[in-house]
């Protein structure tokens, strides 16, 4: 075959994927807007903010995994404590910070040391102390570093309650955040085993939620536009229709609710992986339809807070390398489950998703790359038909985009209209300013993968308005 040849075969071959990978990514789109519309219905019919005030409503334990977060964990605690729910407990695990996170927290919430135990349930690094406030929902438990994972199974150690709450310390939470999670729970509590909902994204998510999403309005600065774009659609294009289909693959570990005796069952979340929220969902999925067990786990469009995203391109990449390291990690381990019936939806449409739209990617944005820069040495390249599938592709990335965004709006009315123009406007740069980061992101991550990195590479806070 000659050098054209290869070069078209090459083109077509990329083509194809991105026919393919945007026909599927449409199909969810709409079946989200179906799903929001059948929820949108049912609460029109239903008050779930009444389950705030209700003596039944399920206990729920949160745990919040602390290291090295002196600067928003606070703000945190207190935005958990402040949620509208009759029976809760928030348990914060500081993991062995170096910094002054304990001091932070001790000075900030009057915290004074206690006795305690552990119940023991699943294996974690030893704890050190435990102190406690004024309030008796708050138990800090102060550990050797483990990890995420393991502080999240220390946090189960010391759990109370029937359902438990992984979330992250960067996050500021919505009083609604858990009436609303547990009033879907509490409609089918022997099905549903896990959820997760979706949140916002913001420089500083405690400023933005004590100032309102509606009156200020989303973060309109490119990288962080851009960002809400990425989880616009991930939780309403993508969460909500696996959801529907029952191939709900990531409760996001910002806001990860499952069922305790289950998580407990599978020996809590592994330290094995990168990450730890995508690992669990997975292996929920795999144990329960092995062991033939009907279940579900739920995703909901209802904002449940605001969480930290990076303000700078380094911190993005840091943080996004990690994600494709997790997702490779996840879907090798499982592998027996691609395209395996035996998993039902998960393993026929959920599992082969990832494959087609994130492990597939990497090797196409090279071949795309590569293709190109040889066919423009080669002076084989019509810049004119090039150019035309660039838009086609602007396009059709902006109309998902759009998509989310309308779902968003219909559900809560988030952002005004000023707030919306200038996200549309944003939208066509998205292609040439953002995924280029993306792609070099998701190559990074593939690459470390390989080389077996497992490594956290935490990335630095930003810095928060009246900071020294």
């Amino acid at each position: 075959m000659t050098f054209e040849g290869v070069l078209r075969a090459l083109v077509f071959g990329c083509t194809g994927y991105l026919v393919l990978l945007y026909g599927v990514h449409f199909s969810l789109m709409a079946l989200g807007h179906v799903e929001s519309r059948r929820r949108r219905r049912e609460r029109s019919v239903d008050d779930p903010d009444t389950l705030a005030t209700s003596r039944f409503a399920p206990g729920v334990s949160i745990i919040v995994p602390a290291y090295n977060e002196s600067g928003g964990l606070p703000d945190a605690v207190r935005s958990l404590l402040a949620l509208e729910y009759p029976e809760f407990e928030v348990i914060v695990v500081n993991d062995g910070s170096t910094d002054e996170t304990l001091d932070v927290l001790v000075g900030a919430l009057e915290l004074v040391a206690v006795d305690a135990t552990s119940r023991d349930v699943v294996p974690a690094r030893p704890v050190e102390g435990y102190y406690r406030s004024v309030d008796p929902r708050l138990l800090v438990v102060d550990k050797v570093n483990g990890g995420k994972a393991d502080a999240l199974n220390a946090g189960l150690n010391h759990c109370r309650y029937r359902y438990v709450c992984g979330v992250d310390a960067d996050m500021a939470f919505a009083p609604t955040a858990l009436t609303r999670a547990m009033r879907e729970i509490s409609g089918d509590p022997e099905h549903i085993v896990g959820l997760t909902s979706y949140f916002e994204n913001a420089r500083d998510p405690a400023r933005a939620l004590e100032q309102g999403l509606q009156r200020v309005g989303p973060d309109t600065r490119p990288l962080f536009a851009f960002q809400t774009f990425d989880y616009l659609r991930a939780f309403f294009n993508n969460r909500t229709p696996w959801a529907r289909m029952n191939f709900m693959l990531c409760a996001a570990g910002a806001f990860q609710l499952w069922r305790r005796d289950v998580v407990e069952e599978l020996g809590g979340w592994s330290a094995e992986f990168t990450c730890e929220d995508i690992e669990l969902t997975f292996r929920v999925h795999r144990t329960l339809r092995e062991r033939g067990r009907a279940y579900r786990i739920a995703a909901l469009p209802d904002c449940v807070g605001v969480t930290e995203g990076p303000d700078n391109v380094k911190n993005l990449v840091s943080q996004r390398e990690r994600w494709q390291r997790v997702i490779l990690e996840t879907c090798w381990a499982n592998r027996r489950m691609w395209f395996n019936p035996r998993y039902g939806t998960v393993g026929l449409l959920g599992v082969p998703y990832y494959v087609l739209s994130e492990i597939l990617a990497p090797v196409f944005e090279v071949v795309a790359v590569g293709t190109l820069l040889a066919g423009g040495v080669g002076g084989l390249i019509d810049w004119r038909e090039f150019a035309v599938l660039t838009l086609l592709v602007t396009f059709a990335n902006s109309a998902l985009t759009t998509g989310a965004l309308l779902n968003l709006d219909l559900e809560a009315r988030a952002y005004r209209a000023s707030g919306v123009a200038r996200l549309l406007g944003l939208m066509p740069l998205e292609m040439v300013v953002y995924r280029p980061i993306m792609a070099w992101a998701r190559l990074k991550g593939t690459w470390r993968f390989l080389r077996g990195d497992r490594a956290w590479h935490k990335f630095e806070r930003n810095v928060k308005a009246g900071a020294a």
